[in-house]
């Protein structure tokens, strides 16, 4: 049964945020795996754990902005079983550049929905998206290659990653250019 609210709202449109949805929500639930596996007492690594614990937290507002937006338009969210995330990370360095990748699909997922907004002719989703902070998820993407870099440098194990894992805990992120700066050490 059609929404008496829909108006120029393509069923490609709908079904394509219905795809970023899904995707959204499975990176929400890699991040939250992630952040597990830096909690446990084996692993120990609290600025990691909260780090994805937000990342977690970021991609699960973001869904749940966009399954809003569909039901405003008077399409149906349909949301579909997200797959089992990775419970076991080889190391943190496994796990920042297994982020990196999927915000780059993130990206890339919501690059390619501004396109079809656009190609459906629809204002009003094209303007909705380009709102949103595009911005941000490029700069997580620099952040998260900076981390490879820096995690590289220290061997990503040791005492390089538990400044590092430190220092993520104190500012809430990869603070790559305050790292070593504090002279009281």
């Amino acid at each position: 049964m059609n929404s008496l609210a829909k108006q120029n709202y393509s069923t490609a449109a709908e079904d394509a945020l219905n795809a970023q949805i899904q995707i959204q929500q499975t990176a929400s639930h890699v991040y939250l795996s992630a952040a597990a596996y830096f909690a446990r007492d084996n692993v120990a690594l609290p600025g990691l754990q909260k780090f994805f614990q937000e990342q977690a937290h970021e991609q699960q507002e973001e869904a749940q902005f966009l399954i809003d937006y569909q039901t405003t338009r008077g399409g149906h969210s349909q949301l579909r079983m997200i797959p089992e995330p990775n419970t076991e990370w080889n190391s943190a360095m496994n796990a920042i550049e297994s982020s990196l990748s999927l915000e780059k699909d993130v990206n890339k997922a919501s690059l390619n929905l501004t396109t079809l907004a656009n190609d459906q002719h629809d204002p009003h989703l094209f303007h909705v998206l380009k709102k949103r902070p595009l911005t941000h998820r490029v700069q997580s993407i620099e952040e998260l290659a900076k981390a490879i870099t820096q995690l590289q440098r220290t061997g990503g194990e040791g005492l390089g990653l538990y400044l590092i894992d430190q220092d993520i805990y104190k500012h809430g992120n990869f603070s790559l250019g305050r790292l070593g700066m504090d002279r009281s050490l």
